[in-house]
């Protein structure tokens, strides 16, 4: 999570002209730094393309640098019955969830 509010807070500074600390500011305010931004402006609610590539440029993180193969996971999760769906729940944007389980050597199982 640290090196994600760091993106947070680096683009917030580079792109907006945010002073330091206030995307954790729009964070606590709003829920989520996107969402503090939509809500002051700084990106319209009614452009996907501006928001996506908020959460592209924050998410680039080098996932397999921060995540290794989880072999106790991998088991844990291999033994739910197929039959059984699975489902990742997270604030993220779904790219990124998938980088991740891939990084944890789990995205064929999900």
């Amino acid at each position: 999570a640290g090196h994600l509010t760091t993106k947070i807070e680096d683009h917030c500074q580079k792109e907006f002209g945010l002073p330091k600390g206030h995307a954790y500011a729009l964070y606590k305010k709003h829920g989520t730094a996107l969402r503090g931004l939509i809500a002051e402006g700084h990106l319209s609610r009614n452009c996907s393309a501006s928001m996506d590539g908020f959460l592209d440029q924050v998410h680039d993180l080098p996932i397999h640098e921060l995540l290794s193969p989880d072999d106790k996971l991998r088991t844990m999760v291999s033994q739910i019955h197929p039959s059984v769906r699975k489902f990742v729940f997270t604030a993220s944007v779904s790219h990124h969830a998938r980088r991740c389980l891939e990084a944890l050597g789990i995205a064929d199982l999900i």
